[in-house]
Protein backbone atom coordinates (compact mmCIF):
# COMPACT_ATOMS: atom_id res chain seq x y z
CA UNK A 1 0.00 0.00 0.00
CA UNK A 2 1.71 3.41 -0.69
CA UNK A 3 2.77 5.27 1.62
CA UNK A 4 0.53 8.43 1.19
CA UNK A 5 -2.60 6.09 1.49
CA UNK A 6 -0.95 4.74 5.34
CA UNK A 7 -0.50 8.33 6.33
CA UNK A 8 -4.35 9.02 5.00
CA UNK A 9 -5.73 6.58 7.28
CA UNK A 10 -3.71 7.48 10.36
CA UNK A 11 -4.98 10.62 9.65
CA UNK A 12 -8.47 9.80 9.69
CA UNK A 13 -8.22 7.82 12.88
CA UNK A 14 -5.97 9.74 15.25
CA UNK A 15 -7.65 13.42 13.84
CA UNK A 16 -11.40 12.60 14.60
CA UNK A 17 -10.41 11.13 18.15
CA UNK A 18 -9.01 14.17 19.08
CA UNK A 19 -12.19 16.12 17.94
CA UNK A 20 -14.45 12.93 19.95
CA UNK A 21 -12.45 13.79 23.30
CA UNK A 22 -13.29 17.57 23.10
CA UNK A 23 -16.76 17.39 21.80
CA UNK A 24 -17.77 14.57 23.85
CA UNK A 25 -17.87 13.45 27.70
CA UNK A 26 -16.90 9.57 28.19
CA UNK A 27 -16.74 8.24 31.64
CA UNK A 28 -13.20 6.73 31.24
CA UNK A 29 -11.10 8.72 28.42
CA UNK A 30 -7.98 6.24 28.97
CA UNK A 31 -10.27 3.08 27.37
CA UNK A 32 -11.60 5.29 24.82
CA UNK A 33 -7.73 6.28 24.13
CA UNK A 34 -7.08 2.33 24.29
CA UNK A 35 -9.49 1.19 21.75
CA UNK A 36 -8.11 3.87 19.09
CA UNK A 37 -4.44 2.30 19.65
CA UNK A 38 -5.61 -0.90 19.03
CA UNK A 39 -7.34 0.52 15.72
CA UNK A 40 -4.32 2.06 14.80
CA UNK A 41 -2.26 -1.42 15.67
CA UNK A 42 -4.65 -3.03 12.98
CA UNK A 43 -3.60 -0.51 10.74
CA UNK A 44 0.07 -0.56 11.40
CA UNK A 45 0.08 -4.44 11.34
CA UNK A 46 -1.25 -4.95 7.95
CA UNK A 47 1.48 -4.16 5.91
CA UNK A 48 3.49 -6.79 7.75
CA UNK A 49 1.25 -9.74 7.57
CA UNK A 50 0.85 -12.23 4.44
CA UNK A 51 -1.64 -11.46 2.09
CA UNK A 52 -4.06 -14.47 3.17
CA UNK A 53 -4.75 -12.13 6.61
CA UNK A 54 -5.59 -9.12 4.88
CA UNK A 55 -9.04 -10.59 4.36
CA UNK A 56 -9.50 -11.71 7.90
CA UNK A 57 -8.00 -8.29 9.33
CA UNK A 58 -10.17 -6.04 7.23
CA UNK A 59 -13.28 -8.11 8.61
CA UNK A 60 -11.79 -6.95 12.07
CA UNK A 61 -11.51 -3.26 10.72
CA UNK A 62 -15.26 -3.49 9.85
CA UNK A 63 -16.77 -4.84 12.67
CA UNK A 64 -14.60 -2.80 14.92
CA UNK A 65 -15.27 0.54 13.13
CA UNK A 66 -18.87 0.10 13.30
CA UNK A 67 -18.61 -1.04 17.27
CA UNK A 68 -16.81 2.54 18.06
CA UNK A 69 -19.59 4.46 16.00
CA UNK A 70 -22.22 2.33 18.53
CA UNK A 71 -20.28 3.49 21.13
CA UNK A 72 -18.55 6.84 20.65
CA UNK A 73 -20.96 7.94 18.30
CA UNK A 74 -20.94 8.86 14.84
CA UNK A 75 -17.68 11.33 14.38
CA UNK A 76 -16.42 7.26 14.42
CA UNK A 77 -17.39 7.31 10.48
CA UNK A 78 -14.14 8.43 10.06
CA UNK A 79 -12.45 5.06 11.19
CA UNK A 80 -14.63 3.40 9.02
CA UNK A 81 -13.80 5.46 5.85
CA UNK A 82 -10.31 4.56 6.57
CA UNK A 83 -11.05 1.05 6.40
CA UNK A 84 -12.71 1.35 3.47
CA UNK A 85 -9.79 2.77 1.80
CA UNK A 86 -7.55 -0.14 2.47
CA UNK A 87 -10.44 -3.30 1.81
CA UNK A 88 -11.49 -1.62 -1.62
CA UNK A 89 -7.85 -1.95 -2.94
CA UNK A 90 -8.28 -5.98 -1.90
CA UNK A 91 -8.28 -9.03 -4.98
CA UNK A 92 -10.67 -10.37 -6.07
CA UNK A 93 -12.98 -7.75 -7.70
CA UNK A 94 -15.92 -8.49 -5.84
CA UNK A 95 -14.51 -8.56 -2.53
CA UNK A 96 -14.54 -4.73 -2.28
CA UNK A 97 -18.14 -4.46 -3.47
CA UNK A 98 -19.19 -7.47 -0.72
CA UNK A 99 -16.80 -5.89 2.43
CA UNK A 100 -18.21 -2.48 1.63
CA UNK A 101 -22.07 -3.98 1.80
CA UNK A 102 -21.49 -5.72 5.01
CA UNK A 103 -19.51 -2.80 6.07
CA UNK A 104 -22.85 -0.40 5.50
CA UNK A 105 -24.95 -3.24 7.12
CA UNK A 106 -22.81 -3.10 10.18
CA UNK A 107 -22.90 0.91 10.75
CA UNK A 108 -26.64 0.76 10.23
CA UNK A 109 -26.88 -1.23 13.17
CA UNK A 110 -24.30 0.25 14.83
CA UNK A 111 -26.90 3.13 14.40
CA UNK A 112 -30.44 1.81 14.78
CA UNK A 113 -30.72 4.00 17.97
CA UNK A 114 -29.33 7.49 16.77
CA UNK A 115 -31.79 10.47 15.22
CA UNK A 116 -32.75 9.57 11.92
CA UNK A 117 -31.01 12.50 9.93
CA UNK A 118 -27.12 11.35 11.88
CA UNK A 119 -27.85 7.96 10.30
CA UNK A 120 -28.90 9.61 6.85
CA UNK A 121 -25.70 11.50 7.06
CA UNK A 122 -23.73 9.22 7.98
CA UNK A 123 -24.84 6.53 4.87
CA UNK A 124 -24.63 9.47 2.48
CA UNK A 125 -20.94 10.09 3.58
CA UNK A 126 -19.99 6.44 3.60
CA UNK A 127 -21.37 5.71 0.35
CA UNK A 128 -20.25 9.26 -1.02
CA UNK A 129 -16.50 8.54 0.13
CA UNK A 130 -16.63 4.70 -1.49
CA UNK A 131 -17.98 6.33 -4.72
CA UNK A 132 -15.26 8.72 -5.09
CA UNK A 133 -12.66 6.76 -4.01
CA UNK A 134 -14.00 3.78 -6.35
CA UNK A 135 -13.39 7.14 -9.09
CA UNK A 136 -10.01 7.30 -7.92
CA UNK A 137 -9.12 3.86 -8.23
CA UNK A 138 -10.16 3.92 -11.78
CA UNK A 139 -7.88 6.71 -12.37
CA UNK A 140 -5.21 5.58 -10.76
CA UNK A 141 -5.57 2.18 -12.91
CA UNK A 142 -5.76 4.27 -15.72
CA UNK A 143 -2.63 6.12 -15.17
CA UNK A 144 -0.89 3.11 -14.55
CA UNK A 145 -2.03 1.68 -17.68
CA UNK A 146 -0.95 4.53 -19.64
CA UNK A 147 2.75 4.32 -17.92
CA UNK A 148 2.66 0.53 -19.03
CA UNK A 149 1.54 1.20 -23.09
CA UNK A 150 4.51 4.36 -22.78
CA UNK A 151 6.69 1.80 -21.23
CA UNK A 152 5.88 -0.70 -24.37
CA UNK A 153 5.82 2.26 -27.19
CA UNK A 154 9.35 3.00 -25.75
CA UNK A 155 10.52 -0.38 -26.01
CA UNK A 156 8.67 -1.06 -29.25
CA UNK A 157 10.32 2.01 -30.46
CA UNK A 158 14.23 0.84 -29.11
CA UNK A 159 13.63 -2.06 -31.14
CA UNK A 160 12.29 -0.63 -34.46
CA UNK A 161 15.72 1.65 -34.29
CA UNK A 162 17.63 -1.35 -33.38
CA UNK A 163 15.96 -3.31 -36.44
CA UNK A 164 16.47 -0.63 -38.64
CA UNK A 165 19.99 -0.31 -37.77
CA UNK A 166 20.27 -3.94 -38.28
CA UNK A 167 18.55 -3.81 -41.77
CA UNK A 168 21.45 -0.83 -42.45
CA UNK A 169 23.67 -3.26 -41.73
CA UNK A 170 22.49 -5.90 -43.58
CA UNK A 171 21.98 -3.97 -46.42
CA UNK A 172 25.62 -2.59 -46.58
CA UNK A 173 26.44 -6.51 -46.44
CA UNK A 174 24.59 -7.17 -49.05
CA UNK A 175 25.96 -4.12 -51.19
CA UNK A 176 29.43 -5.16 -50.32
CA UNK A 177 28.67 -8.91 -51.06
CA UNK A 178 26.87 -7.59 -54.48
CA UNK A 179 30.16 -5.38 -54.98
CA UNK A 180 32.57 -8.32 -54.66
CA UNK A 181 30.56 -10.43 -57.18
CA UNK A 182 30.88 -7.62 -59.51
CA UNK A 183 34.64 -7.17 -59.12
CA UNK A 184 34.55 -11.02 -59.71
CA UNK A 185 32.64 -10.52 -63.03
CA UNK A 186 34.58 -7.40 -63.96
CA UNK A 187 38.18 -9.56 -63.47
CA UNK A 188 36.77 -12.15 -65.67
CA UNK A 189 35.99 -9.88 -68.38
CA UNK A 190 39.02 -8.43 -68.16
CA UNK A 191 40.03 -11.82 -68.92
CA UNK A 192 37.59 -13.41 -71.05
CA UNK A 193 37.27 -10.28 -72.98
CA UNK A 194 39.63 -7.27 -72.57
CA UNK A 195 42.66 -9.88 -72.62
CA UNK A 196 41.53 -12.09 -75.66
CA UNK A 197 40.72 -8.79 -77.76
CA UNK A 198 44.53 -7.48 -76.72
CA UNK A 199 46.16 -11.07 -78.14
CA UNK A 200 43.89 -10.57 -80.89
CA UNK A 201 45.28 -6.70 -81.44
CA UNK A 202 48.88 -8.07 -81.06
CA UNK A 203 48.48 -10.80 -83.63
CA UNK A 204 46.86 -8.33 -85.95
CA UNK A 205 49.68 -5.73 -85.63
CA UNK A 206 52.17 -8.41 -86.48
CA UNK A 207 50.13 -9.49 -89.51
CA UNK A 208 50.30 -5.51 -90.30
CA UNK A 209 53.44 -5.50 -90.34
CA UNK A 210 54.43 -8.19 -91.96
CA UNK A 211 51.33 -6.31 -95.00
CA UNK A 212 52.26 -2.83 -94.81
CA UNK A 213 55.49 -3.03 -97.08
CA UNK A 214 54.20 -5.00 -100.14
CA UNK A 215 50.19 -3.86 -99.47
CA UNK A 216 50.40 -0.29 -97.96
CA UNK A 217 46.03 0.23 -99.10
CA UNK A 218 45.42 -3.68 -96.67
CA UNK A 219 48.32 -2.88 -94.02
CA UNK A 220 46.38 0.53 -93.38
CA UNK A 221 42.82 -0.63 -93.55
CA UNK A 222 44.35 -3.34 -90.61
CA UNK A 223 46.18 -0.66 -88.47
CA UNK A 224 41.94 1.11 -88.55
CA UNK A 225 40.71 -1.94 -87.24
CA UNK A 226 43.52 -2.10 -84.32
CA UNK A 227 42.69 1.52 -83.90
CA UNK A 228 39.08 0.37 -82.89
CA UNK A 229 40.07 -2.63 -81.32
CA UNK A 230 42.15 -0.36 -79.14
CA UNK A 231 39.28 2.49 -78.70
CA UNK A 232 36.56 -0.48 -77.47
CA UNK A 233 38.82 -2.00 -75.21
CA UNK A 234 39.93 1.48 -73.41
CA UNK A 235 36.28 1.97 -73.36
CA UNK A 236 35.36 -1.65 -71.84
CA UNK A 237 38.34 -0.75 -69.45
CA UNK A 238 36.73 2.39 -68.15
CA UNK A 239 34.08 1.19 -67.27
CA UNK A 240 35.07 -1.45 -65.52
CA UNK A 241 37.64 0.47 -63.05
CA UNK A 242 34.49 2.85 -62.60
CA UNK A 243 32.26 -0.31 -61.02
CA UNK A 244 35.83 -1.13 -59.46
CA UNK A 245 35.79 2.24 -57.29
CA UNK A 246 32.06 2.62 -56.66
CA UNK A 247 31.21 3.38 -53.06
CA UNK A 248 28.95 0.67 -51.43
CA UNK A 249 28.33 2.92 -49.07
CA UNK A 250 25.13 4.45 -49.05
CA UNK A 251 25.37 7.75 -47.47
CA UNK A 252 28.33 7.64 -50.63
CA UNK A 253 26.26 6.53 -53.35
CA UNK A 254 23.58 8.58 -52.53
CA UNK A 255 25.19 11.92 -51.80
CA UNK A 256 23.69 15.00 -53.86
CA UNK A 257 27.64 17.10 -53.62
CA UNK A 258 29.16 14.23 -55.00
CA UNK A 259 26.58 14.29 -57.89
CA UNK A 260 26.95 17.76 -58.35
CA UNK A 261 30.77 17.26 -58.42
CA UNK A 262 30.45 14.66 -60.77
CA UNK A 263 27.95 16.61 -63.12
CA UNK A 264 30.46 19.73 -62.69
CA UNK A 265 33.10 17.90 -63.68
CA UNK A 266 31.89 15.95 -66.59
CA UNK A 267 30.23 18.48 -68.63
CA UNK A 268 31.59 22.01 -66.95
CA UNK A 269 28.67 23.61 -65.62
CA UNK A 270 29.12 25.79 -62.90
CA UNK A 271 26.89 24.05 -59.58
CA UNK A 272 26.40 25.42 -56.13
CA UNK A 273 25.27 22.86 -53.53
CA UNK A 274 23.89 24.86 -50.22
CA UNK A 275 22.58 23.52 -46.52
CA UNK A 276 20.30 25.26 -43.89
CA UNK A 277 19.58 24.59 -41.23
CA UNK A 278 20.76 21.47 -38.96
CA UNK A 279 21.31 18.41 -40.35
CA UNK A 280 20.04 14.98 -39.23
CA UNK A 281 20.34 11.22 -39.94
CA UNK A 282 17.56 10.67 -42.98
CA UNK A 283 15.96 7.25 -43.36
CA UNK A 284 17.31 5.10 -46.77
CA UNK A 285 14.17 5.91 -48.36
CA UNK A 286 14.38 9.67 -48.06
CA UNK A 287 17.88 9.72 -49.41
CA UNK A 288 17.01 7.67 -52.64
CA UNK A 289 14.35 9.91 -53.65
CA UNK A 290 15.90 13.05 -53.04
CA UNK A 291 18.91 11.36 -55.35
CA UNK A 292 16.48 10.40 -57.80
CA UNK A 293 14.37 13.53 -57.77
CA UNK A 294 17.83 16.01 -57.96
CA UNK A 295 19.51 13.69 -61.00
CA UNK A 296 16.30 13.99 -62.75
CA UNK A 297 15.79 17.50 -62.52
CA UNK A 298 19.74 18.03 -63.67
CA UNK A 299 19.06 15.88 -66.69
CA UNK A 300 16.16 17.79 -67.63
CA UNK A 301 17.97 21.03 -67.28
CA UNK A 302 20.80 20.23 -69.00
CA UNK A 303 18.88 18.18 -71.95
CA UNK A 304 15.90 20.14 -72.74
CA UNK A 305 16.87 23.81 -70.87
CA UNK A 306 20.92 23.86 -72.17
CA UNK A 307 21.53 24.73 -68.36
CA UNK A 308 25.36 26.31 -67.74
CA UNK A 309 24.57 26.59 -64.12
CA UNK A 310 22.57 24.33 -61.67
CA UNK A 311 21.71 24.64 -57.91
CA UNK A 312 21.11 22.54 -55.09
CA UNK A 313 19.85 23.63 -51.88
CA UNK A 314 18.67 21.18 -48.89
CA UNK A 315 16.39 22.79 -45.91
CA UNK A 316 16.43 20.72 -42.62
CA UNK A 317 13.36 21.34 -40.47
CA UNK A 318 12.13 19.91 -37.58
CA UNK A 319 9.19 18.97 -39.75
CA UNK A 320 10.49 17.51 -42.70
CA UNK A 321 13.00 18.40 -45.54
CA UNK A 322 13.14 20.42 -48.48
CA UNK A 323 15.20 20.26 -51.85
CA UNK A 324 15.23 22.87 -54.23
CA UNK A 325 17.37 22.36 -57.73
CA UNK A 326 17.01 25.55 -59.62
CA UNK A 327 19.37 26.06 -63.28
CA UNK A 328 19.62 28.71 -65.73
CA UNK A 329 18.19 26.91 -68.30
CA UNK A 330 15.29 28.50 -70.85
CA UNK A 331 11.98 27.37 -70.19
CA UNK A 332 10.12 25.62 -73.14
CA UNK A 333 7.42 28.10 -74.69
CA UNK A 334 3.12 27.02 -75.26
CA UNK A 335 2.39 23.54 -75.09
CA UNK A 336 5.19 22.16 -74.55
CA UNK A 337 5.59 24.25 -70.97
CA UNK A 338 1.79 23.62 -69.97
CA UNK A 339 2.70 20.20 -70.53
CA UNK A 340 5.87 20.22 -68.25
CA UNK A 341 4.26 22.47 -65.62
CA UNK A 342 1.30 19.46 -65.70
CA UNK A 343 2.96 16.13 -64.79
CA UNK A 344 5.28 16.77 -67.99
CA UNK A 345 7.14 13.27 -69.31
CA UNK A 346 7.95 9.97 -68.05
CA UNK A 347 10.65 11.59 -65.91
CA UNK A 348 8.45 14.09 -64.31
CA UNK A 349 5.60 11.47 -63.22
CA UNK A 350 7.95 9.61 -62.10
CA UNK A 351 9.26 12.74 -59.50
CA UNK A 352 5.55 12.65 -59.14
CA UNK A 353 4.63 9.28 -57.83
CA UNK A 354 8.45 9.05 -55.88
CA UNK A 355 7.54 12.08 -53.68
CA UNK A 356 3.84 11.05 -53.42
CA UNK A 357 4.54 7.72 -51.93
CA UNK A 358 5.89 9.10 -48.86
CA UNK A 359 3.28 11.63 -48.38
CA UNK A 360 5.62 14.40 -49.80
CA UNK A 361 4.91 17.15 -52.43
CA UNK A 362 6.87 18.37 -55.82
CA UNK A 363 6.49 21.64 -56.79
CA UNK A 364 7.60 23.62 -59.87
CA UNK A 365 8.89 27.51 -59.76
CA UNK A 366 9.51 29.40 -62.93
CA UNK A 367 11.15 32.72 -61.27
CA UNK A 368 13.82 33.87 -60.83
CA UNK A 369 15.09 30.14 -62.00
CA UNK A 370 13.42 27.83 -62.63
CA UNK A 371 13.27 25.40 -59.82
CA UNK A 372 11.83 22.09 -58.62
CA UNK A 373 11.23 21.45 -54.99
CA UNK A 374 10.92 18.43 -53.51
CA UNK A 375 9.17 18.42 -49.51
CA UNK A 376 9.36 15.21 -48.11
CA UNK A 377 7.79 14.87 -44.34
CA UNK A 378 10.43 13.15 -41.68
CA UNK A 379 9.83 10.41 -39.12
CA UNK A 380 12.92 10.89 -37.31
CA UNK A 381 14.37 8.47 -34.87
CA UNK A 382 14.53 10.69 -31.97
CA UNK A 383 15.62 9.62 -28.80
CA UNK A 384 13.41 8.89 -25.89
CA UNK A 385 13.98 10.31 -23.02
Amino acid sequence: MPRELNLLRYGLILIPAFITIYVYQYNDYGIFTLHILMLLFLVVMVPKLPRSFHALISIIEILFTAWLCYQYGSMMIFPAISALLYYSRLQPKAVPYVFTGVHLIALNVALQNSPSLVVTYINLSFLLTAYLNKLLLKAGQRREDTLLLYDELRKKHFELDEARNRLLEFSAQVEESAQSKERVRISRQLHDDIGHRLIRIKMMMEAALQTLPTSPESGMQMMELIRDQLSASMDDMRSAVKRINYTPKLEGAYALDRLLEEIGRETGIETSYQVQGIPYPLYPSIQVILYKNAREAITNALRHGKATSIRIKIDYVQAGITMEVSNNGSLPEGEKLSKLLGRGGDGMKGMYERTHLIGGTLELRQKPYFTVITRLPIYKQDEIV
